[in-house]
């Protein structure tokens, strides 16, 4: 295992843009709840904060395949630049408009704009990663350390931002957050040995998008995440009902850890199969370990139930995002790693929303029924998915990797 990661990061300039792209994504989310934070001490109002950062993420999601439809045509610096400079000014305005305490419709606005101008940064490490390695199998355990290194953001971003909010200032968060932001982003501009050159051949109509089966696929990760959030609001409401609700945090960060371990077990091997049989046998796994929280009985039987679950996350995103570099062309694999992303949050959305409603009406127990029904149904989706991709391959392109 530590083989393959050490000859993944021989290449030149392949540590530099990683750790850039991980200052840059932790930047990203500690600023949903860092706004939460800041506007909560500056209006006091749990709704407006809500809906601050809800329109931070849903305005990310919606924007960034736009940009990354932009890099995929100009190449990363050319756009990189303008977003990032865009970017701070958004954040500074959202900042400078919460200490002046400003209308609640401003606070929201500028959160929408900070959000609207944040590229994809794991679209384009992961598109620098496929550039770089092309064909060779030291990608998968490249894009392997993109989703073991969501996990730890994950775990990281919420115990970053609560201390500063509570025992500095309540905007100390997002500004940490925009400082990160800054850093990562301009960091990575700067790097222009390792991005992808700009195509050869036109972008052509319909994008990322226009590829047979991609829209199955998007909606197969869309269910991931939305029978992922239902299962962690689900576990919440169940450790609060079993008179522990302080477990729920270990129970989720079991789920997280479990996942990203692993998910480095899973880069470091050698596998004969396409990633789309991979995802689907994967996902069969994800459906039988969702049924354990339906069979759990308390607060133990939940943590297994967590743990099991967790080890089939990272190996899914990483085969998902391997399927983009299978299938979608260079001219539009940017676009097509950003879609992915945007198709999770997009279920995680939608779970949340959905997931609530079952808790109050019918119980933890439907809840997590419903998680299990979701899982099974992403069985039939990614099926369907390699069906329409059967057919549809990007050439490999060949490069020998420094160090491979």
């Amino acid at each position: 295992m530590h083989n393959s990661y050490r000859r993944v990061f021989a290449a030149p300039g392949a540590a530099a843009f990683v750790l850039a792209g991980f200052v840059a994504r932790l930047g990203h989310v500690m600023t949903i709840l860092g706004i939460v934070f800041v506007v909560t001490a500056g209006t006091g109002s749990y709704g407006l904060a809500g809906t601050a950062s809800a329109g931070y993420a849903l305005a990310y999601a919606a924007v960034s395949p736009l940009l990354s439809r932009l890099v995929d045509r100009h190449r990363q610096a050319r756009v990189l630049g303008p977003a990032t400079l865009a970017n701070l000014a958004a954040r500074a305005g959202l900042l400078a408009a919460a200490w002046v305490r400003a209308p609640g419709w401003s606070l929201v606005l500028l959160a929408g704009l900070a959000g609207a101008t944040m590229p994809a940064v794991g679209s384009l490490v992961r598109a620098r990663w496929s550039h770089l390695y092309g064909s060779s199998p030291l990608l998968h355990p490249a894009l392997s350390v993109e989703s073991v290194l969501d996990e730890t953001i994950l775990i990281v971003a919420p115990l970053a931002v609560a201390p500063l909010a509570t025992y500095v200032a309540p905007s100390a968060g997002l500004v940490a957050a925009l400082v990160l932001s800054a850093t990562g982003l301009t960091a990575l501009t700067v790097q222009r040995s390792t991005e992808p050159p700009r195509p050869h051949t036109p972008a052509g109509r319909g994008g990322a998008l226009s590829v047979p089966g991609f829209a199955w696929l998007l909606a197969t990760v869309g269910l991931v995440g939305a029978c992922s959030t239902t299962i962690e609001l689900a576990a919440v409401a169940f450790s609060q009902q079993h008179h522990a609700a302080a477990a729920s945090g270990p129970i989720l960060a079991a789920m997280a850890v479990s996942s990203a371990l692993c998910g480095l077990w899973y880069g470091a091997r050698d596998s004969r199969h396409t990633p789309q049989r991979r995802l689907v046998r994967t996902l069969v796994l994800l459906a039988a370990t969702a049924w354990g929280f339906v069979a759990a009985t308390g607060i133990a039987t939940l943590f297994v139930a967590a743990l099991l679950y967790g080890l089939t996350l990272a190996p899914i995103f990483i085969d998902g995002f391997a399927i983009v570099h299978r299938v979608v062309p260079a001219r539009h694999r940017t676009e097509g790693l950003t879609w992915l992303t945007t198709a999770v949050a997009v279920g995680i959305a939608l779970g949340s929303a959905v997931a609530g409603r079952t808790i109050d009406a019918w119980g933890t127990r439907t809840a997590f029924a419903s998680a299990a029904g979701c899982a099974a149904l992403t069985v039939a989706f990614a099926a369907r998915a390699a069906r329409r991709m059967r057919t549809h391959q990007v050439p490999a392109r060949s490069r020998r990797p420094v160090g491979g």
